[in-house]
C-alpha cells in the first residue's frame, strides 16, 4: 500500500456557506465527536492514516457532522441531522459527544427554526447522520425534531434498518426514525430521485446498501454531498474505507468513480465527518489518486 502524503490545501476559505445558483448553502454541524481510528480506516495500517490524523493516547480521533442547509427562499432543506441528544450517558462520554444540541445551535446561527425547515433529506440511517431526526419531548416521548418537514430516505436504506437481521441490527436505532413513520412525514425514494430543481439524488450503495449522495447544481457551480462514501478528506485514497462499510469493495468502485468526476468538472466535495474541512475542490493526482485544491473550514 502507497505511503500518505498529508497536504495542505491552498487558499482555506473562512466562509461558512456557498451559492449554487439561486441556493445558499450552509455549512451546519451536527456536533463534533472522537471514535476509534480503526473504524475510520478499516484495513488501512495506523502507520499510515496517522500521517493525516493524530489519534489520542486510546487511539480515537476527531470527527464531526458536517451537515447542509439549502435555502432558495421557497425551499429550506436540511441534508442530514447529526447525531442529535438522545444518547445514553455511556454512549456520550464513550464518543465525547457535545452536551449542547449542537444542530439546533448552527440552525440558529444562520437564523433558521426547526418548523422553517420543509424537508430533511437522509443519506442513510446511522446514528451519525440521522440520531437528530427525532427528540425527546418534557414528557420523554420521541418527536420529530422538524415537525413540519417531509423526511426523504432511500427505500433500500429503509428496507435494511427495518430487515429484522441480526448483523444490522446494532446499526440502526430504530428510536431515530420510527417517529416519523407515525407521524406521516415519511418519503422513500429510489436512485435518481429529484428533491428540488437542481438537487438530485444518487444511490452509491457501498456503505450501505442503500446509502445514498447528493449533488446540487447550477450553471457555474455543482456540489456533492458524498456522505460516508468518502467522509474526510483524509479518505480521498482509491482505496481507503470505513470499518463500518457493508460492502467495501463497491465502495472502492463507486468512490473513485465520483471523486473522478469531481476531480474533472470542478465540483466542490462536502465531506461529513472532517473536523478541519467542511468541503474541498480536487484535483487528480499524478500517481493516480486525488488530492486537495482548496477548501472551505468546517463550523
Amino acid at each position: 500500500m502507497a505511503t500518505a502524503r498529508a497536504t495542505l490545501p491552498q487558499p482555506l476559505h473562512r466562509e461558512l456557506h456557498i451559492t449554487v445558483g439561486d441556493w445558499r448553502l450552509d455549512f451546519i454541524s451536527g456536533g463534533r465527536f472522537v471514535i476509534d481510528g480503526g473504524i475510520m480506516f478499516g484495513v488501512v495500517p495506523r502507520r499510515l492514516w496517522e500521517m493525516l490524523v493524530m489519534p489520542d493516547e486510546q487511539n480515537r480521533i476527531p470527527c464531526t457532522c458536517n451537515c447542509l442547509l439549502a435555502r432558495n427562499g421557497r425551499r429550506t432543506i436540511l441534508i442530514d441531522t447529526g447525531y442529535g441528544t438522545k444518547h445514553a450517558p455511556l454512549d456520550r462520554k464513550f464518543y465525547n459527544l457535545e452536551a449542547e444540541d449542537r444542530l439546533a445551535i448552527e440552525l440558529a446561527r444562520v437564523g433558521v427554526a426547526p418548523d422553517e425547515i420543509d424537508t430533511v433529506v437522509l443519506s442513510h440511517l446511522h446514528w451519525d447522520h440521522a440520531g437528530g431526526t427525532t427528540r425527546r419531548d418534557g414528557q420523554r416521548r420521541l418527536m420529530p425534531a422538524f415537525p413540519r418537514a417531509r423526511h426523504v430516505v432511500g427505500r433500500l436504506e429503509w428496507q435494511d434498518a427495518h430487515s429484522g437481521a441480526d448483523e444490522l441490527a446494532g446499526s440502526y436505532p430504530l428510536e431515530h426514525i420510527d417517529p416519523l413513520t407515525q407521524a406521516a412525514q415519511l418519503d422513500l425514494v429510489d436512485d435518481g430521485h429529484n428533491i428540488a430543481p437542481g438537487i438530485h439524488l444518487h444511490l452509491t450503495g457501498g456503505h450501505t446498501r442503500g446509502h445514498l449522495a447528493v449533488t446540487i447544481e447550477s450553471r457555474d457551480v455543482q456540489v456533492m454531498y458524498l456522505a460516508d462514501l468518502c467522509p474526510s478528506a483524509s479518505h480521498l485514497r482509491r482505496l481507503w474505507s470505513l470499518a463500518y462499510d457493508v460492502y467495501p469493495l463497491e465502495t472502492r468502485r463507486e468512490k473513485p468513480r465520483w471523486l473522478g468526476r469531481a476531480a474533472d468538472g470542478r465540483w466542490i466535495v462536502v465531506w461529513s465527518h472532517d473536523p478541519r474541512y467542511a468541503a474541498s475542490r480536487i484535483t487528480r493526482d499524478p500517481r493516480g489518486e486525488f488530492a486537495i485544491a482548496e477548501s472551505w473550514t468546517a463550523p
